[in-house]
């Protein structure tokens, strides 16, 4: 049944309180970070990076940015391909700003979302000369429905979703790169719920330009609660790839992978098939710098059969305050893993 003009105007102003309350908390992320600049994270960049590279060190951290692919013109004298003499916390801090779309299995089948995202990530040591390190960050999703059918129904017009993940991760002289972490996930639909996984990486980088690696997603927490009159559990859904990363001399990167989830089910507000079994995962990010400052970040999963399945991405622009931009990537201490989000943690619905 048709919503009548009042209840429709009070659900287009509850989503844009939700627009409203996404972008409130973003802006106070990135003000929140400016009264901690203590004396010395004020000094110049030319005076951070003011030794040039030794070529006689053993060090990692000098050795992952004196063999760099630089850039056709960017002078050798930049702080840009200069080690820094010592980890600052600034260094490390990035904050994203972009559209994110997503259907997945705890749709129903029936709707699918497109809106805004937000997320800070920020990455420090544990133990410096053994290269780990503490990863840590939050995201807000605000979307508004793509489709129609829950809003007629059960009178449910937007999702609001905040993610965190907090892990650890390491970089080694050797070319071997892998980050564990938890993604927690609080998300507002057509009810609360509460889920919970685990997720790795293992790579090892061939060279300073390739990487090929292992990455998992293990589900951990599930979550039952209503659809309407209807009890559903929902569950993140357990997956595994293989993946290949590739970056040029313009600190461009793109990583691609292809693996295999297990079954989920077909369900279906207008009824039931049976539950799909293993199926295929494969997705890609992308990373490119456009200045100092800023970078093109985004990234896509889909899982199949793509009527059932999972259809997720974002993209959008990540932000260095403080600089750095195009080689945040090579840090010994930036955060391996992305700040979670659909395209990480696809979650399946069983009705109960």
């Amino acid at each position: 049944m048709k919503c009548s003009p009042a209840s429709c105007c009070a659900r287009r102003a509850e989503q844009g309180a939700r627009w409203g309350q996404a972008l409130s908390i973003s802006m106070a992320l990135l003000a929140a970070a400016a009264p901690f600049v203590a004396a010395d994270d004020l000094m110049t960049d030319a005076g951070r990076y003011a030794q040039p590279i030794p070529t006689t060190t053993e060090d990692f951290v000098v050795d992952a940015y004196r063999d760099l692919p630089v850039a056709d013109g960017v002078e050798l004298a930049s702080h840009e391909i200069y080690a820094p003499d010592e980890w600052n916390w600034r260094d490390t801090l990035s904050i994203f700003f972009g559209y994110d779309g997503s259907k997945q299995p705890q749709d129903f089948g029936v709707n699918a979302h497109f809106g805004g995202r937000s997320h800070i990530n920020w990455g420090m040591p544990i133990l410096e000369d053994a290269g780990l390190g503490l990863q840590m960050g939050t995201a807000i999703n605000a979307t508004a429905n793509a489709v129609q059918v829950n809003d007629r129904l059960i009178d449910n017009s937007s999702r609001t979703q905040s993610f965190t993940t907090v892990g650890l991760f390491q970089r080694t002289d050797a070319g071997l790169v892998w980050g564990l972490g938890y993604d927690f996930l609080y998300q507002e639909y057509y009810d609360n719920f509460t889920l919970g996984q685990y997720r790795g990486r293992l790579g090892w980088q061939t060279s300073v330009a390739n990487e090929f690696g292992v990455q998992a997603a293990i589900r951990d927490n599930n979550d039952a609660g209503h659809y309407g009159a209807a009890t559903v559990l929902l569950r993140p859904i357990t997956q595994g790839s293989v993946y290949a990363r590739h970056t040029w001399k313009n600190q461009a990167a793109i990583r691609c992978w292809v693996g295999v989830a297990e079954g989920h089910s077909e369900a279906n507000v207008l009824g039931d098939y049976p539950p799909q079994d293993e199926c295929l995962v494969f997705g890609s990010d992308l990373f490119v710098p456009l200045g100092n400052y800023v970078a093109m970040f985004g990234e896509s999963n889909f899982m199949t059969p793509v009527d059932t399945g999972a259809v997720d991405a974002y993209l959008g622009f990540e932000f260095f305050p403080w600089g750095g931009a195009k080689l945040a990537r090579h840090h010994p201490f930036a955060p391996v893993l992305p700040v979670a989000n659909n395209t990480s943690m696809t979650v399946d619905l069983v009705r109960r």
